[in-house]
């Protein structure tokens, strides 16, 4: 019998073939008239993609994506604004790691299969700053990204994701696309809503029916009218989150050094945690506009998000050296924990001058980040250690002035040509700071690992403080060369202070076949400059040996570290990117639409984290240098050439049922990314050890399969009067991940395993109780689904403590149950 976790029932089938069938069923409106139909979201105004105002989403010539606020608000269902974007479009993945420290906090998304770091976020269209903290853990390590959830999810009006490099028109880090997060701008009235959640699961590897992750949101917002046509809009957020586990009981007494009896007494105990950790997030915003005289328009807004978040490190047993019996008679599980401040603010002023329209703003973002653990040890201190310690903090800050002006000129063609210039002068700072002497300490017991445990500490040596300076420019136009053939062109030079100057370009084009079908394409470059985070942070982790036998201490060095020149370390380069992307936009019908679209991304000197460089040659070569304390060294590289391909399709169909309007909708992405080039080695690493590659084969088969090849969303959403329901299937593809058991079969001549494909179902429901009072009940993924579980060998599974693998963007947590009662005013 095949497992519950890869059947899909009846149930969620037959809702979807009756979904996707009432896309060809008009006949179902018959009776009533379209006229109380909003314009569908194809036909809306967006602001990525084009700088010409009245550019809809099917006329662009780029493939773009517009989310309105009641999609919005039905995909935020548990507040993390990653995860709402995964469940809206197919283009995106939300992968959800746990048990691993700084990333327990900061959580990146992925763009058409491409790294977090390679998708650029704005706010209002204005540039959104990175994270202060580098990702070590996941398929993607060594890269930057934008915490998207410090953004305040009741902050948000509309959502617009523009799938294509643009790195002509918006600089660094455009080279998947760009997704555009518009705040609330109502001039007056207001919204309060609070929340309860929780997971409620049965969870396979126990055989218990759970119920945890526990969430609670409450927030508000309220519109002030500034004068006849301005505006102050203003809200705040609180969500605490209880903890998630999925860890499963264990046999892995083996990786105590010791194997002591106290070891073996734990075996077939559950004493590992896996899931989403505790979150405590606070966030508020504002969004305002004041009309001046003469024209002129004075706007400014801002976000602020504090979070704090206890994560999970592996479990220490009792007899193995990085314990303290006198501390922890019984072993331990050290908790990372995690304090953030993010807050960003943008004030600008814009009119319009001799026929130019221009926009002059400055904005400021920093992110800092306060990482420490507890219920840990320092053993090398014995039992004076302390228990809990201040590993290091880091922090980033992005200050900016832009000047953009847009113009029409008549040049006698069938449309005027819209004419964009402007210029952004950017400063960039970067500090990491020391952590507690205790945290990074060798102590007198030499037979024991130095430093705290989920460690250790930043050394004051370690620390880095850092800074650079950007200047761009950019010239954009477009135009109608005729009535039907529409053509644009973009250019852009940035210069950095720290690695040169970068020039990209764009070039797209739209043509109407009829006013209703047309085709568009665009082929443009991108760069992805080398994120000053990236070229200063160090830090230290505990991570498992190349055969995923026992746990060792590896230092990821900056490329400009001494040590990690010794193993061949260079400067990091730029990433530089060609994008193709051809496509059509289709409305067979006043209410239908249909988008396909191809693309190439072709990437070349990827910046991604090397291997843990780690043999017995290593060992020595560290012990000559006085660094002992670790066992393996990693480093930032441009080690790859990279080519992705894909398609995506979009259907959407909107009809009018009972009363109400109903929204249908289908959305497709495939893709596929292959190694063009890997660039293994060196002479300094072939000097230490001849064998040794900085890219295993293991970490070259997740990067091409990490991520599922498909991924398909169906959609149903009908809104009446006094209620509603949306319903919303999910497929995430069969994907593809190295085992540690030797035994698995070989793919690509590694042991490795296949994880099918996975459905998930979200369903909710809506009442209005009054004109302003609504309550709202549902459930994500309401029919328990978990990922196809990992290979039960002890090798496998770290003696069946992490039963699942967490690169699946369905996750590990199961069913999530909510009510939500919402109120305006």
């Amino acid at each position: 019998m095949p497992s519950r976790h890869f059947s899909v029932p009846s149930t969620p089938l037959r809702t979807i073939v009756i979904a996707c069938a009432m896309l060809s069923a008009p006949a179902w409106a018959q009776d009533t008239t379209d006229a109380n139909l909003e314009t569908a979201s194809i036909d809306q105004v967006t602001v990525v993609g084009s700088r010409v105002r009245n550019r809809t989403v099917f006329d662009s010539t780029v493939p773009i994506d517009r989310f309105g606020a009641r999609e919005v608000s039905n995909a935020l269902s548990t507040g993390d604004v990653g995860a709402a974007l995964q469940n809206l479009s197919p283009s995106i993945n939300f992968p959800r790691i746990e048990s691993s420290g700084a990333s327990d906090s900061v959580r990146g998304i992925q763009l058409r299969g491409l790294a977090p770091d390679q998708v650029l976020v704005l706010i209002n269209g204005k540039r959104r700053h990175t994270s202060a903290v580098l990702d070590t853990e996941s398929s993607f390590s060594g890269t930057v990204p934008v915490d998207i959830n410090a953004i305040p999810p009741g902050a948000i009006d509309h959502i617009e994701i523009l799938r294509d490099g643009a790195g002509a028109q918006y600089g660094s880090d455009a080279v998947a696309g760009v997704i555009n997060i518009v705040l609330k701008k109502a001039r007056t009235g207001g919204s309060a809503s609070v929340s309860y959640g929780a997971n409620h699961t049965k969870f396979d590897p126990t055989d218990q029916t759970l119920t945890d992750g526990q969430t609670t949101i409450v927030n508000a917002d309220y519109g002030v009218p500034l004068g006849d046509a301005g505006y102050f809009r203003f809200g705040a957020e609180t969500r605490r989150r209880s903890p998630t586990d999925r860890a499963g009981p264990s046999d892995a007494g083996w990786t105590s050094y010791n194997f002591t009896p106290a070891d073996q007494a734990l075996d077939g105990k559950v004493v590992f945690k896996s899931g989403d950790s505790r979150q405590h997030n606070n966030y508020a915003f504002y969004n305002a506009l004041l009309p001046l005289e003469n024209g002129l328009d004075l706007y400014s807004f801002a976000t602020a998000n504090d979070r704090k978040s206890d994560g999970s490190a592996y479990f220490r047993y009792p007899g193995d050296p990085s314990n303290v019996l006198a501390l922890y008679p019984n072993g331990y599980r050290p908790v990372t924990n995690g304090d953030k401040r993010d807050v960003s603010l943008v004030a600008g002023l814009r009119g319009t001058t001799a026929s130019w329209s221009w926009d002059l703003s400055a904005r400021h973002g920093g992110d800092r980040f306060d990482y420490g653990v507890s219920h840990s040890v320092n053993a090398s201190l014995g039992a004076a250690s302390p228990t809990s310690f201040h590993l290091a903090s880091f922090d980033f800050r992005q200050n900016a002035l832009n000047l953009d002006a847009t113009r029409n000129i008549e040049i006698g063609l069938p449309a005027a040509l819209s004419l964009a210039v402007g210029a952004e002068w950017m400063r960039e700072t970067y500090q990491s700071s020391a952590g507690d002497p205790a945290s990074y300490a060798a102590g007198s017991l030499t037979d024991a690992p130095p430093g705290a445990q989920a460690g250790p500490g930043l050394r004051p040596s370690d620390t880095y403080d850092g800074s650079r300076q950007i200047r761009s420019i950019y010239l954009d136009a477009e135009t109608d060369l005729t009535p039907r053939l529409l053509v644009g062109a973009a250019a852009r030079y940035s210069d950095y202070s720290d690695f040169g100057s970068a020039s990209t370009g764009k070039l797209s084009t739209r043509f109407k076949v009829t006013d209703d079908f047309l085709l568009r394409g665009s082929l443009s470059n991108s760069f992805r400059a080398p994120a000053l985070v990236q070229t200063g942070f160090r830090f230290a982790t505990l991570n498992f040996n190349a055969d995923g036998t026992a746990l060792q201490t590896s230092a990821l060095l900056p490329a400009s570290d001494a040590l990690a020149r010794s193993f061949g370390a260079q400067d990091l380069k730029p990433e530089k990117s060609t994008n193709l992307s051809l496509g059509l936009a289709w409305k067979p019908a006043k209410a239908t639409s249909l988008t396909v679209d191809a693309y190439v991304i072709r990437i070349r000197d990827r910046i991604t984290r090397s291997s843990d460089l780690q043999s017995d040659a290593v060992t020595a070569y560290l012990a000559q240098q006085g660094r002992s304390d670790i066992q393996s060294v990693a480093y930032l590289a441009n080690l790859l050439d990279t080519r992705t391909k894909g398609l995506d399709v979009v259907l959407n169909h909107d009809l009018a049922v009972s009363g109400g309007k109903l929204n249908l909708n289908a959305a497709l992405n495939l893709n596929k990314t292959s190694l063009d080039k890997v660039r293994q080695s060196s002479g300094a690493l072939a000097a230490i050890d001849p064998e040794l590659t900085l890219l295993t084969d293991t970490s070259l088969f997740r990067i091409r399969n990490a991520s599922p090849k498909s991924k398909l969303i169906l959609g149903a959403d009908w809104q009446g009067a006094s209620w509603g329901v949306q319903a919303r299937a999910t497929r995430f593809g069969e994907l593809k991940d190295f085992s540690y058991d030797s035994e698995a079969p070989l793919i690509d001549g590694i042991p490795a395993q296949r994880f099918g494909a996975v459905w998930s179902l979200d369903l909710e429901g809506q009442l209005k109780l009054s004109r302003q009072l609504t309550v709202s009940v549902g459930g994500n993924n309401i029919l328990d689904r978990y990922p196809q579980r990992v290979r039960e060998t002890n090798n496998a599974t770290y003696g069946g403590a992490l039963p699942y693998n967490f690169i699946n963007p369905i996750g590990v947590n199961g069913a999530y149950f909510y009510a939500k009662l919402s109120y305006t005013f």
